[in-house]
């Protein structure tokens, strides 16, 4: 039986894990060995939540006040909140509170876009499942738009190989930024989110690009993904 015979209802898949895990390229093989009908990035998303005069900048200047905005204009001085935010976590809660709110909305919306084209196209060839790839997915409360939620895991020595080959991270700085992501749902309490069934599939990414397709085709294939 073909994916799309198996995978007959519109379903929305999100993708989370650690930094250099290979989320990407697992979302990116989703899409291009296996025909899954779209893959969403949440990053890109949120940084469309910033556009100036949004409702998003005014929630955030109503919170931080006009000095995270650059001189004479309405958009966000990046550097400015930034050294806010990632110098108290306390402040940076307080941020993801306004933003991540947006996102979902935004997320929701592209959702239901690619889901009306899907509708449209009912002889389409594609496996109807949109891959949403989002590192905070979690975190952001966002599992109730998704059908199921599988993490991407590598193990450490992986990672820090991967980002200092691909993103030209030193060994100190790739550590950071693993570390600075520990405490994060999916990752710290993984364990506990298979037991309780709000993560559906673990995808241990530590071979090849080959093996993580077998591994993503064995998943798709599985009811119990989901």
């Amino acid at each position: 039986m073909s994916l799309i015979d198996e995978h007959k209802q519109f379903k929305v898949l999100g993708v989370c894990g650690g930094i250099g895990a290979g989320k990407s390229s697992a979302c990116k093989l989703l899409v291009s060995e296996f025909n899954c009908l779209a893959h969403i990035d949440a990053d890109t998303v949120a940084h469309s939540v910033y556009t100036p005069g949004s409702q998003a900048i005014k929630d955030i200047v109503s919170e931080f006040g006009p000095k995270v905005l650059q001189p004479d204009s309405d958009e966000i001085d990046r550097k400015k909140l930034g050294s806010i935010v990632f110098a108290d976590r306390a402040e940076m809660a307080k941020l993801e509170n306004i933003v991540w709110p947006h996102v979902k909305t935004k997320l929701r919306d592209r959702i239901d876009d690619v889901r009306v084209e899907w509708n449209q196209n009912s002889h389409s060839d594609t496996v109807p499942i949109v891959v949403l790839e989002a590192a905070i997915l979690l975190d952001a409360g966002w599992d109730d738009i998704l059908d199921g939620i599988w993490v991407v895991t590598t193990p450490k020595s992986t990672a820090l190989d991967r980002l200092m080959t691909t993103r030209g991270l030193s060994q100190e700085e790739a550590e950071k930024r693993i570390t600075a992501q520990d405490s994060r749902r999916g990752i710290a309490t993984l364990d506990e989110e298979v037991k309780t069934g709000v993560v559906t599939r673990v995808i241990e990414n530590k071979g090849t690009l080959d093996d993580l397709k077998a591994l993503l085709g064995s998943a798709l294939k599985d009811p119990k993904s989901w």
